[in-house]
């Protein structure tokens, strides 16, 4: 039978109510105390914006139809966060004054600084592979709903019967 559909409709609710319970837990993460840190550095305030507008302008793109080949933009909000890492690694390691280190009345505030900057480093990787998962899993989403083609390829004149 045709008409007959692949996978029953409880099942599409039931990844929905799955992908929303990811969103809202990430959504809880930021809010519980990572969005303060990443609002107050100024480096994780770009990173974040800037992975924040790949992610709803994939999303949006998707929303109505055309095809926003979804996982090259995973993979580059996953590569902002690696190199987000990599950076503030690098910042905190280029800050550390070695002379300081042997003087235990500043060996405190080389700590402190030290960790600031790696924190950095950790949330700008928690920024992007959080990105990368949402956009993932929306786009496994809008595949079981709606198949491999896009609204916008089914519209298409060449892709019309008759």
């Amino acid at each position: 039978m045709e008409s007959e559909e692949k996978h029953p409709t409880w099942m599409k609710f039931i990844e929905l109510a799955l992908l929303m319970s990811v969103s809202a837990l990430l959504g809880t993460l930021y809010s519980l105390g990572y969005f303060d840190r990443i609002l107050g550095q100024d480096l994780t305030f770009w990173f974040f914006c800037i992975i924040l507008a790949i992610v709803i302008l994939v999303e949006g793109f998707a929303l109505t139809g055309f095809d926003a080949d979804d996982h090259f933009w995973s993979w580059l909000t996953t590569g902002l966060g690696m190199l987000g890492t990599v950076l503030g690694f690098s910042i905190a390691l280029a800050g550390i004054e070695v002379d300081a280190l042997s003087d235990p009345a500043t060996l405190s505030a080389e700590i402190g600084s030290f960790l600031k900057t790696v924190s950095f480093a950790i949330d700008t990787t928690m920024i992007g592979l959080s990105a990368a998962m949402v956009m993932e899993a929306m786009n496994k989403v809008r595949e079981m709903l709606y198949g491999n083609n896009t609204a916008q390829e089914e519209q298409l004149p060449e892709n019309r019967e008759g």
